[in-house]
Protein backbone atom coordinates (compact mmCIF):
# COMPACT_ATOMS: atom_id res chain seq x y z
CA UNK A 1 0.00 0.00 0.00
CA UNK A 2 1.23 3.51 -1.16
CA UNK A 3 0.09 6.73 -0.19
CA UNK A 4 0.89 9.89 -1.00
CA UNK A 5 0.57 13.00 1.56
CA UNK A 6 0.94 16.45 0.13
CA UNK A 7 1.11 19.52 2.96
CA UNK A 8 2.99 23.00 2.35
CA UNK A 9 2.14 25.14 5.33
CA UNK A 10 0.79 23.85 8.69
CA UNK A 11 0.05 27.56 10.03
CA UNK A 12 0.27 31.08 7.80
CA UNK A 13 -0.11 33.75 9.58
CA UNK A 14 -0.87 35.59 6.17
CA UNK A 15 -4.37 33.88 5.81
CA UNK A 16 -5.96 35.79 2.51
CA UNK A 17 -7.17 32.97 -0.18
CA UNK A 18 -9.30 33.57 -3.35
CA UNK A 19 -13.20 31.70 -2.92
CA UNK A 20 -16.04 32.09 -5.18
CA UNK A 21 -19.48 33.87 -3.69
CA UNK A 22 -21.42 31.86 -3.21
CA UNK A 23 -19.49 28.69 -3.39
CA UNK A 24 -22.44 25.78 -2.74
CA UNK A 25 -20.70 23.26 -4.37
CA UNK A 26 -17.18 21.70 -5.53
CA UNK A 27 -18.42 21.79 -9.06
CA UNK A 28 -18.78 25.63 -8.92
CA UNK A 29 -15.38 25.95 -6.77
CA UNK A 30 -13.59 24.30 -9.40
CA UNK A 31 -15.34 26.08 -12.46
CA UNK A 32 -14.65 29.51 -10.92
CA UNK A 33 -10.64 28.50 -10.75
CA UNK A 34 -10.92 28.48 -6.94
CA UNK A 35 -7.52 27.98 -5.26
CA UNK A 36 -6.51 27.65 -1.80
CA UNK A 37 -3.57 29.30 -1.91
CA UNK A 38 -3.12 33.21 -0.73
CA UNK A 39 -2.30 35.30 -4.20
CA UNK A 40 0.55 37.59 -2.02
CA UNK A 41 2.53 34.98 -0.24
CA UNK A 42 1.65 31.73 -3.04
CA UNK A 43 1.25 28.94 0.60
CA UNK A 44 -1.97 27.19 1.44
CA UNK A 45 -3.91 29.07 4.40
CA UNK A 46 -5.22 27.01 6.84
CA UNK A 47 -7.90 27.71 9.11
CA UNK A 48 -5.65 28.04 12.24
CA UNK A 49 -6.16 31.32 13.80
CA UNK A 50 -4.05 32.71 16.53
CA UNK A 51 -6.05 31.69 19.63
CA UNK A 52 -7.42 28.35 18.48
CA UNK A 53 -7.47 25.16 21.01
CA UNK A 54 -9.28 21.99 20.39
CA UNK A 55 -12.88 21.72 21.52
CA UNK A 56 -12.63 17.87 22.70
CA UNK A 57 -10.53 16.96 26.14
CA UNK A 58 -6.52 15.62 24.81
CA UNK A 59 -7.64 12.39 26.71
CA UNK A 60 -10.63 11.81 24.41
CA UNK A 61 -8.99 13.00 21.19
CA UNK A 62 -5.38 11.37 21.31
CA UNK A 63 -4.41 8.43 19.04
CA UNK A 64 -4.78 4.94 21.33
CA UNK A 65 -1.82 3.82 23.20
CA UNK A 66 -0.16 7.68 22.34
CA UNK A 67 -0.64 10.27 25.01
CA UNK A 68 0.17 13.86 24.91
CA UNK A 69 2.83 14.78 27.13
CA UNK A 70 1.82 15.16 30.64
CA UNK A 71 2.42 18.89 30.81
CA UNK A 72 -0.18 19.71 28.32
CA UNK A 73 -3.18 21.53 29.21
CA UNK A 74 -6.52 19.85 29.13
CA UNK A 75 -7.76 21.38 25.76
CA UNK A 76 -4.02 21.78 23.85
CA UNK A 77 -3.79 24.69 21.67
CA UNK A 78 -2.64 24.60 18.00
CA UNK A 79 1.05 24.53 18.62
CA UNK A 80 0.68 21.52 20.71
CA UNK A 81 -1.48 19.80 18.77
CA UNK A 82 0.88 20.12 15.88
CA UNK A 83 3.87 19.32 18.12
CA UNK A 84 2.24 16.32 19.20
CA UNK A 85 1.29 14.68 15.66
CA UNK A 86 4.92 15.62 14.68
CA UNK A 87 5.92 13.59 17.16
CA UNK A 88 3.39 10.61 16.47
CA UNK A 89 5.27 11.01 13.16
CA UNK A 90 8.44 10.86 14.61
CA UNK A 91 8.07 7.73 16.82
CA UNK A 92 6.84 5.81 13.75
CA UNK A 93 9.22 7.00 12.04
CA UNK A 94 6.71 8.57 9.16
CA UNK A 95 9.06 11.19 7.94
CA UNK A 96 10.59 9.29 5.56
CA UNK A 97 7.75 8.32 3.64
CA UNK A 98 6.03 12.05 3.61
CA UNK A 99 6.45 14.23 0.91
CA UNK A 100 6.40 18.01 2.34
CA UNK A 101 6.31 21.09 -0.69
CA UNK A 102 3.83 18.89 -2.56
CA UNK A 103 1.18 19.58 -4.94
CA UNK A 104 -1.08 16.50 -6.09
CA UNK A 105 -2.70 17.35 -9.51
CA UNK A 106 -4.61 14.37 -10.32
CA UNK A 107 -5.02 11.17 -9.47
CA UNK A 108 -6.64 8.18 -12.08
CA UNK A 109 -7.16 4.73 -12.49
CA UNK A 110 -5.28 3.16 -15.44
CA UNK A 111 -4.31 -0.35 -16.38
CA UNK A 112 -5.15 -1.59 -12.89
CA UNK A 113 -2.89 0.85 -11.02
CA UNK A 114 -3.16 4.49 -9.81
CA UNK A 115 -1.73 7.49 -11.13
CA UNK A 116 -0.67 9.86 -9.39
CA UNK A 117 0.77 13.60 -10.94
CA UNK A 118 2.34 15.79 -8.35
CA UNK A 119 4.52 19.21 -8.25
CA UNK A 120 7.02 19.61 -6.47
CA UNK A 121 6.57 22.98 -5.22
CA UNK A 122 9.81 23.87 -4.39
CA UNK A 123 11.89 22.70 -7.38
CA UNK A 124 9.27 23.51 -9.82
CA UNK A 125 9.12 19.98 -11.16
CA UNK A 126 6.28 17.64 -11.85
CA UNK A 127 6.29 13.73 -11.30
CA UNK A 128 4.36 10.90 -11.94
CA UNK A 129 4.41 7.80 -9.91
CA UNK A 130 1.91 4.69 -9.42
CA UNK A 131 0.51 2.74 -6.63
CA UNK A 132 -1.70 -0.14 -6.24
CA UNK A 133 -3.76 2.00 -3.54
CA UNK A 134 -4.51 5.54 -3.19
CA UNK A 135 -5.68 6.77 0.10
CA UNK A 136 -7.33 10.40 0.34
CA UNK A 137 -6.15 12.31 3.31
CA UNK A 138 -6.62 15.52 2.85
CA UNK A 139 -9.72 16.04 5.06
CA UNK A 140 -12.42 19.18 4.39
CA UNK A 141 -11.39 21.75 5.30
CA UNK A 142 -10.19 23.80 2.21
CA UNK A 143 -12.73 25.02 0.28
CA UNK A 144 -15.16 26.77 2.54
CA UNK A 145 -18.85 26.69 2.16
CA UNK A 146 -20.53 29.91 1.42
CA UNK A 147 -24.09 30.25 1.12
CA UNK A 148 -26.11 31.44 -1.67
CA UNK A 149 -27.48 35.03 -0.59
CA UNK A 150 -29.00 37.67 -2.48
CA UNK A 151 -26.76 40.75 -2.81
CA UNK A 152 -23.51 38.67 -1.70
CA UNK A 153 -21.85 38.84 -4.61
CA UNK A 154 -22.09 42.64 -5.39
CA UNK A 155 -20.97 42.95 -1.24
CA UNK A 156 -17.97 40.88 -2.31
CA UNK A 157 -17.43 42.81 -5.54
CA UNK A 158 -17.82 46.15 -4.15
CA UNK A 159 -16.48 45.59 0.10
CA UNK A 160 -13.99 42.28 -0.44
CA UNK A 161 -13.04 43.44 3.11
CA UNK A 162 -16.79 43.40 4.00
CA UNK A 163 -17.01 39.90 4.17
CA UNK A 164 -14.36 36.41 4.93
CA UNK A 165 -14.36 32.95 5.32
CA UNK A 166 -13.72 31.84 8.86
CA UNK A 167 -10.38 30.22 7.39
CA UNK A 168 -9.24 33.84 6.77
CA UNK A 169 -9.77 34.84 10.46
CA UNK A 170 -6.33 35.02 12.56
CA UNK A 171 -6.97 37.37 15.59
CA UNK A 172 -9.55 39.41 17.23
CA UNK A 173 -7.52 42.14 17.93
CA UNK A 174 -7.81 43.30 13.79
CA UNK A 175 -11.44 44.21 14.39
CA UNK A 176 -10.80 46.05 17.44
CA UNK A 177 -14.06 48.88 17.55
CA UNK A 178 -15.57 47.78 14.73
CA UNK A 179 -18.89 46.16 14.24
CA UNK A 180 -18.69 42.15 13.46
CA UNK A 181 -21.36 39.72 12.21
CA UNK A 182 -20.70 36.02 12.74
CA UNK A 183 -22.71 33.52 10.81
CA UNK A 184 -22.73 29.62 11.65
CA UNK A 185 -24.07 28.20 14.43
CA UNK A 186 -21.27 25.75 15.52
CA UNK A 187 -18.06 25.08 17.41
CA UNK A 188 -15.99 28.24 14.66
CA UNK A 189 -18.59 30.24 14.92
CA UNK A 190 -18.65 30.33 18.64
CA UNK A 191 -15.59 30.49 19.84
CA UNK A 192 -14.60 33.19 16.33
CA UNK A 193 -17.42 35.16 18.33
CA UNK A 194 -16.83 34.70 21.85
CA UNK A 195 -12.88 36.11 21.26
CA UNK A 196 -14.77 39.11 18.74
CA UNK A 197 -16.84 40.25 21.86
CA UNK A 198 -13.34 41.37 24.04
CA UNK A 199 -12.23 43.98 20.78
CA UNK A 200 -14.94 44.58 18.42
CA UNK A 201 -17.73 47.73 19.05
CA UNK A 202 -20.37 45.67 18.17
CA UNK A 203 -21.06 42.24 18.14
CA UNK A 204 -23.87 40.20 15.76
CA UNK A 205 -24.33 36.68 14.92
CA UNK A 206 -26.83 34.59 12.64
CA UNK A 207 -27.58 31.77 13.37
CA UNK A 208 -28.45 28.95 11.00
CA UNK A 209 -32.40 27.36 10.78
CA UNK A 210 -32.91 23.97 12.78
CA UNK A 211 -35.87 22.17 12.38
CA UNK A 212 -35.84 21.93 16.35
CA UNK A 213 -36.23 25.57 16.73
CA UNK A 214 -39.29 26.15 18.81
CA UNK A 215 -37.72 23.77 21.40
CA UNK A 216 -34.37 25.04 21.33
CA UNK A 217 -32.84 26.55 24.29
CA UNK A 218 -31.36 30.32 24.51
CA UNK A 219 -27.92 30.86 23.32
CA UNK A 220 -25.28 30.67 26.05
CA UNK A 221 -22.64 32.73 26.10
CA UNK A 222 -19.87 31.28 28.66
CA UNK A 223 -16.36 33.28 28.10
CA UNK A 224 -18.04 36.04 26.27
CA UNK A 225 -17.13 39.53 27.96
CA UNK A 226 -20.34 39.84 29.35
CA UNK A 227 -20.41 43.97 28.66
CA UNK A 228 -20.23 43.04 25.40
CA UNK A 229 -22.96 40.06 24.09
CA UNK A 230 -24.01 39.35 20.43
CA UNK A 231 -27.25 39.93 19.42
CA UNK A 232 -29.05 37.36 17.88
CA UNK A 233 -30.51 36.98 14.66
CA UNK A 234 -31.99 34.32 12.32
CA UNK A 235 -30.96 33.40 8.69
CA UNK A 236 -29.95 36.41 6.67
CA UNK A 237 -32.64 36.35 3.59
CA UNK A 238 -30.40 39.16 1.56
CA UNK A 239 -28.04 41.67 1.75
CA UNK A 240 -27.03 45.08 -0.40
CA UNK A 241 -24.32 47.23 0.12
CA UNK A 242 -26.20 49.26 2.98
CA UNK A 243 -28.11 46.56 5.01
CA UNK A 244 -28.89 42.96 5.84
CA UNK A 245 -32.21 41.37 5.39
CA UNK A 246 -33.40 38.61 7.97
CA UNK A 247 -35.52 35.73 7.35
CA UNK A 248 -38.20 37.33 9.76
CA UNK A 249 -38.15 41.02 8.11
CA UNK A 250 -35.97 42.57 10.85
CA UNK A 251 -33.16 44.37 9.23
CA UNK A 252 -29.62 46.37 10.54
CA UNK A 253 -27.14 48.10 8.62
CA UNK A 254 -24.37 46.20 6.99
CA UNK A 255 -21.07 45.71 9.42
CA UNK A 256 -17.98 46.23 8.83
CA UNK A 257 -17.12 42.72 8.59
CA UNK A 258 -19.51 39.40 7.86
CA UNK A 259 -17.48 36.29 9.11
CA UNK A 260 -18.64 32.74 7.61
CA UNK A 261 -18.16 30.73 9.52
CA UNK A 262 -20.43 28.08 7.86
CA UNK A 263 -18.91 24.85 7.42
CA UNK A 264 -16.52 23.69 4.48
CA UNK A 265 -16.80 21.57 1.18
CA UNK A 266 -16.19 18.16 0.12
CA UNK A 267 -13.57 18.86 -2.60
CA UNK A 268 -10.34 16.77 -3.91
CA UNK A 269 -9.43 19.17 -7.44
CA UNK A 270 -6.85 16.31 -8.20
CA UNK A 271 -10.30 13.95 -8.64
CA UNK A 272 -11.80 14.83 -12.15
CA UNK A 273 -15.43 14.70 -10.10
CA UNK A 274 -17.18 15.27 -13.56
CA UNK A 275 -15.80 11.89 -15.22
CA UNK A 276 -15.71 9.53 -11.99
CA UNK A 277 -14.63 6.69 -14.92
CA UNK A 278 -11.14 8.15 -13.99
CA UNK A 279 -11.62 6.35 -10.99
CA UNK A 280 -13.16 2.69 -11.91
CA UNK A 281 -11.81 -0.61 -11.93
CA UNK A 282 -12.21 -2.54 -14.78
CA UNK A 283 -14.11 -5.27 -12.78
CA UNK A 284 -16.75 -3.23 -12.12
CA UNK A 285 -19.84 -2.14 -14.30
CA UNK A 286 -19.60 1.99 -14.97
CA UNK A 287 -22.99 1.41 -16.04
CA UNK A 288 -24.93 0.72 -12.90
CA UNK A 289 -25.71 4.11 -11.20
CA UNK A 290 -22.44 5.69 -11.39
CA UNK A 291 -22.20 9.54 -9.84
CA UNK A 292 -19.79 12.16 -9.38
CA UNK A 293 -17.37 11.43 -6.45
CA UNK A 294 -18.56 14.25 -4.96
CA UNK A 295 -21.42 16.97 -4.68
CA UNK A 296 -19.11 18.96 -2.14
CA UNK A 297 -21.65 18.41 0.48
CA UNK A 298 -21.70 14.60 0.42
CA UNK A 299 -19.43 11.83 -0.79
CA UNK A 300 -21.20 9.18 -2.84
CA UNK A 301 -20.59 5.41 -2.86
CA UNK A 302 -18.32 4.67 0.72
CA UNK A 303 -18.51 1.33 2.12
CA UNK A 304 -17.83 1.77 5.61
CA UNK A 305 -18.09 5.66 5.15
CA UNK A 306 -14.33 4.96 3.83
CA UNK A 307 -13.90 2.42 1.17
CA UNK A 308 -15.10 3.42 -2.61
CA UNK A 309 -17.31 1.08 -4.12
CA UNK A 310 -16.65 1.44 -7.71
CA UNK A 311 -12.92 1.08 -6.85
CA UNK A 312 -12.24 -0.53 -3.67
CA UNK A 313 -8.68 0.19 -3.83
CA UNK A 314 -9.60 4.25 -3.14
CA UNK A 315 -9.93 5.15 0.45
CA UNK A 316 -11.18 8.37 1.87
CA UNK A 317 -9.89 8.96 5.37
CA UNK A 318 -11.82 11.46 7.59
CA UNK A 319 -15.36 11.69 6.25
CA UNK A 320 -17.07 11.53 8.98
CA UNK A 321 -17.76 14.66 11.17
CA UNK A 322 -18.62 15.24 14.71
CA UNK A 323 -16.28 12.56 15.88
CA UNK A 324 -13.01 12.12 17.78
CA UNK A 325 -10.72 12.08 15.05
CA UNK A 326 -7.11 10.83 15.91
CA UNK A 327 -9.02 7.25 17.58
CA UNK A 328 -11.64 7.12 14.49
CA UNK A 329 -8.57 7.59 11.97
CA UNK A 330 -6.70 5.10 13.62
CA UNK A 331 -9.41 2.54 13.63
CA UNK A 332 -9.64 3.48 9.85
CA UNK A 333 -6.27 2.97 9.17
CA UNK A 334 -6.29 -0.64 11.01
CA UNK A 335 -9.15 -1.71 9.18
CA UNK A 336 -7.21 -0.65 5.45
CA UNK A 337 -4.23 -2.14 6.39
CA UNK A 338 -5.71 -5.17 6.60
CA UNK A 339 -7.93 -4.81 3.77
CA UNK A 340 -4.62 -3.98 1.45
CA UNK A 341 -2.61 -6.53 2.71
CA UNK A 342 -5.28 -9.04 1.68
CA UNK A 343 -6.10 -10.11 5.06
CA UNK A 344 -9.98 -9.20 5.09
CA UNK A 345 -12.17 -9.25 1.95
CA UNK A 346 -14.96 -6.87 1.38
CA UNK A 347 -18.56 -7.95 -0.05
CA UNK A 348 -19.57 -8.09 -3.44
CA UNK A 349 -19.97 -5.11 -5.47
CA UNK A 350 -24.17 -5.43 -5.49
CA UNK A 351 -24.25 -6.08 -1.43
CA UNK A 352 -21.75 -2.77 -0.59
CA UNK A 353 -23.97 -0.79 -3.04
CA UNK A 354 -27.32 -2.13 -1.62
CA UNK A 355 -25.77 -0.94 2.25
CA UNK A 356 -24.92 1.88 0.68
CA UNK A 357 -28.58 2.99 -0.87
CA UNK A 358 -29.80 1.76 3.16
CA UNK A 359 -27.66 4.39 4.85
CA UNK A 360 -28.35 7.01 2.50
CA UNK A 361 -31.89 6.27 3.16
CA UNK A 362 -31.91 6.12 6.81
CA UNK A 363 -29.38 9.17 6.93
CA UNK A 364 -30.48 11.77 4.73
CA UNK A 365 -28.71 15.02 3.42
CA UNK A 366 -26.11 16.41 5.72
CA UNK A 367 -27.00 13.46 8.41
CA UNK A 368 -25.46 11.45 6.08
CA UNK A 369 -21.21 12.06 7.86
CA UNK A 370 -22.54 12.99 10.59
CA UNK A 371 -21.72 10.30 13.76
CA UNK A 372 -21.49 11.66 17.37
CA UNK A 373 -21.74 9.06 19.59
CA UNK A 374 -22.92 6.36 17.10
CA UNK A 375 -18.39 6.69 16.06
CA UNK A 376 -18.44 4.50 18.91
CA UNK A 377 -20.25 1.40 17.37
CA UNK A 378 -18.97 1.96 13.90
CA UNK A 379 -15.00 1.95 15.35
CA UNK A 380 -15.93 -1.55 16.95
CA UNK A 381 -17.81 -2.45 13.66
CA UNK A 382 -14.35 -1.73 11.69
CA UNK A 383 -12.82 -4.01 14.67
CA UNK A 384 -15.19 -6.90 13.92
CA UNK A 385 -14.79 -7.24 10.07
CA UNK A 386 -10.89 -7.34 10.99
CA UNK A 387 -11.47 -10.04 13.75
CA UNK A 388 -13.46 -11.89 11.14
CA UNK A 389 -10.68 -12.77 9.19
CA UNK A 390 -7.31 -12.59 10.82
CA UNK A 391 -8.59 -13.81 14.03
CA UNK A 392 -7.11 -17.13 13.22
CA UNK A 393 -5.14 -16.60 10.03
CA UNK A 394 -3.14 -13.30 11.94
CA UNK A 395 -2.82 -14.27 15.83
CA UNK A 396 0.30 -12.64 16.01
CA UNK A 397 -1.54 -9.07 14.49
CA UNK A 398 -1.59 -6.01 16.47
CA UNK A 399 -4.91 -5.58 17.45
CA UNK A 400 -6.71 -2.24 18.67
CA UNK A 401 -9.17 -2.36 21.45
CA UNK A 402 -12.86 -2.12 21.18
CA UNK A 403 -14.76 0.72 22.70
CA UNK A 404 -17.47 -0.04 25.38
CA UNK A 405 -19.72 2.39 25.99
CA UNK A 406 -19.13 2.21 29.75
CA UNK A 407 -15.53 2.90 29.14
CA UNK A 408 -13.95 6.12 30.78
CA UNK A 409 -13.21 7.20 27.21
CA UNK A 410 -16.92 7.27 25.80
CA UNK A 411 -18.30 9.32 29.20
CA UNK A 412 -15.93 11.64 28.71
CA UNK A 413 -16.61 11.68 25.02
CA UNK A 414 -20.59 11.84 25.88
CA UNK A 415 -20.23 14.95 27.81
CA UNK A 416 -16.97 17.28 27.11
CA UNK A 417 -19.26 20.73 27.44
CA UNK A 418 -19.34 19.93 31.22
CA UNK A 419 -15.10 20.66 31.21
CA UNK A 420 -15.73 23.24 28.45
CA UNK A 421 -18.35 25.04 30.65
CA UNK A 422 -15.67 25.44 33.03
CA UNK A 423 -13.23 27.01 31.12
CA UNK A 424 -16.00 29.27 29.31
CA UNK A 425 -14.79 27.78 25.95
CA UNK A 426 -16.04 26.50 23.07
CA UNK A 427 -20.07 25.67 23.65
CA UNK A 428 -21.92 26.05 20.56
CA UNK A 429 -25.29 28.36 19.88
Amino acid sequence: MSGLFAYYRCYSPESKCHYNVPQESCQTALRHNYDERSPTTGGYPTPLYDELHTNLPKDVMQFPGFPFPPDTPEFPDRKQVQDYVRSYADTHGLRKVIKLNTQVLSISYVNNQWQCVSRDLVHKRTNTEYFDAMLVCTGRVSHPYIPDIPGLQELKQNRPEGMISAKEFRKASEYSGKTVMVVGGAFSAYDIARQLSYTVGQLHVSLPHRDDDDNKESPSFDGFDQNNLPAIHPVIKKVDLQTVYFADGSQMPMPDTIIFATGYLYSYPFIDNTNPLTLVCSQVDPLQNLRCFTDGHNINDLYEYLVYIYNPSLAVFGVPFNVAPFPLYEHQAHFLAHLYKGEVKLPGFDEMKTMWEDLVKQRPGKLLFKMGLEQIPYRNSLMDIVEKYVRDTCPTSKRLEYVTEDSEWAKRLKKPELHLQALGYGIKF
